[in-house]
C-alpha cells in the first residue's frame, strides 16, 4: 500500500496570516518563495522597498485586498491585514519603470516571483485587522 503525505498551506485565508509570526523561525534565512508557498489567498497588492540609510532592511509588502476593497475598508476606519517580509538583500528595484507600468506598479506577478523569490527572509511582520474572508 502506498501512502502519500500532502502538505497543507499554513495560511488558508487572510485571517491566518498571523500564523506566520508564530512560525517565523521556519522561514528565517530561507528564500522568500518558500514562505509564499505557504500562502493560499491571492496577493492583490505588492510593492518592494530598498534598504534605508537609517538601518531599515529592504522589504516587500503584500496585501490581499484590491485597491477598491482597501478604500471601502478605510472608509470605516479598518485596515486590511498586511504582510511585510524583510529581506537580507539591500536592493529591490521595484520601481524600475522600464519594467513596470502605472497599471502594474503594485501587482505581484509570476515574473516577480522569479525575480524576488530567492531573496532571503530575515523578519516577518503582520499588521492590520480587516479581511475580505468569507
Amino acid at each position: 500500500m502506498l501512502s502519500s503525505c500532502f502538505s497543507q498551506q499554513l495560511v488558508k485565508k487572510q485571517s491566518d496570516l498571523r500564523l506566520l509570526i508564530d512560525q517565523q523561525e521556519r522561514f528565517i534565512n530561507k528564500p522568500l518563495k518558500e514562505l509564499l508557498k505557504e500562502i493560499k489567498p491571492p496577493i492583490k497588492f505588492a510593492f518592494g522597498t530598498d534598504a534605508k540609510d537609517h538601518g531599515m532592511p529592504a522589504n516587500i509588502t503584500f496585501k490581499f485586498v484590491t485597491h477598491q476593497e482597501y478604500l471601502i475598508l478605510k472608509e470605516v476606519n479598518k485596515f486590511p491585514l498586511t504582510l511585510i517580509i524583510y529581506v537580507k538583500e539591500e536592493k529591490i528595484d521595484w520601481y524600475d519603470l522600464s519594467k513596470r507600468t502605472k497599471e502594474t506598479i503594485t501587482s505581484w506577478t509570476a515574473d516577480d516571483l522569479r525575480k524576488y523569490g530567492d531573496l532571503t527572509v530575515i523578519r516577518i511582520r503582520v499588521y492590520g485587522e480587516a479581511t475580505t474572508d468569507n
